[in-house]
C-alpha cells in the first residue's frame, strides 16, 4: 500500500497544541518533527512512534520553520488527521444526556483564526464543551496553537440550518443571550439561566438582530468602540461560571 503524503494531513504546531493532540488523538498522528529542546517533553510520544513505526525527526530550527510553514511552531510540528467534527445529530444525541446546568457559545460571523483560537482556549479553561455557529471555518494550525491544547477539548459544531437548531435548543430549555457593545442589560447585573447560550458577534458587525432581543453589554468607559471578541467572551463566560459555580 502506498504511504500517504504529508500534505494529506494537517500540520499542527505549538507545544501545548501538540501535547494535547498526542494525549487525545494519538492514533491520528502520521509524523512528528521537533527540535532538540523538545525531545524530553515529547519522550513518551517518541517512544510510541518507535513502537508503532511512525516516523519522527529531530530538526534544526531553520528546518522546523520550513516543515511547519510558520516561525511560531515552538520547536514541534505534528502531521495528523484533522479532528472529525460532530454532526448536528450527534450533537443533539449527546446534549440530551448532559447535566441541566450547561453553557454553550454561539459564534455569529466570527472568522478570525486568532480570535477563534483564543475563544477556544477560554472555553476549555471554563469547561464549555461546545461552540456552535453557522458554517464555521475549519480550525487552522494557527488557531490550534493559540488555543493551547483547547482544540482537543472543545468541539466546534458547524450548523447548516442554524435557526432550526437554535429553536430546538430553546425547546431544551436553553436561553439564547446576545452580546452588544451598545445595548442590553449590564453583564454584571444579568442573571444567567442554568442553561445558557452566549452569542458572540464579529468585531466589525456584531451579532445579528435576532440575538438582541435578549442581550447583555459589558460596561466600560466608551473610550474605544468595543472589546476584542475573545476578551468579551472570557468576561461573559467568567460571569456565567461565577453565578453557577459549584
Amino acid at each position: 500500500m502506498k504511504e500517504p503524503q504529508i500534505d494529506q494531513f494537517i500540520k499542527y504546531y505549538g507545544i501545548h497544541a501538540c501535547l494535547a493532540l498526542a494525549e487525545k488523538r494519538r492514533q491520528d498522528i502520521f509524523r512528528v518533527y521537533l527540535d532538540e529542546s523538545n525531545v524530553k517533553t515529547f519522550s513518551s510520544l517518541l517512544k510510541w512512534c518507535a513502537k508503532e513505526k511512525k516516523v519522527y525527526r529531530i530538526l534544526p530550527p531553520a528546518e522546523m520553520n520550513k516543515v511547519a510553514g510558520s516561525i511560531h511552531h515552538e520547536g514541534v510540528c505534528i502531521a495528523a488527521k484533522e479532528s472529525k467534527p460532530l454532526t448536528e445529530q450527534q450533537f443533539k444525541t449527546i446534549l440530551a444526556k448532559i447535566p441541566s446546568k450547561c453553557c454553550l457559545l454561539y459564534l455569529d460571523g466570527v472568522q478570525n483564526p486568532h480570535n477563534i483560537g483564543s475563544i477556544i482556549r477560554t472555553a476549555a479553561h471554563f469547561g464549555i464543551p461546545y461552540i456552535l455557529g453557522e458554517n464555521l471555518p475549519a480550525l487552522s494550525p494557527s488557531a490550534c496553537r493559540i488555543a493551547k491544547g483547547g482544540a482537543e477539548l472543545v468541539q466546534l459544531i458547524s450548523l447548516k440550518k442554524a435557526t432550526e437548531t437554535l429553536k430546538w435548543l430553546e425547546k431544551q430549555q436553553f436561553q439564547i443571550i446576545g452580546t452588544s457593545s451598545h445595548q442590553g442589560t449590564s453583564l454584571f447585573r444579568y442573571a444567567f439561566p442554568a442553561r445558557s447560550i452566549i452569542a458572540m458577534g464579529s468585531e466589525s458587525i456584531g451579532v445579528s438582530e435576532m440575538f438582541l432581543k435578549n442581550a447583555v453589554c459589558i460596561p466600560g468607559t466608551d473610550s474605544v468602540e468595543s472589546l476584542n471578541v475573545s476578551v468579551a467572551t472570557a468576561l461573559c463566560i467568567g460571569e456565567y461560571c461565577r453565578q453557577h459555580q459549584g
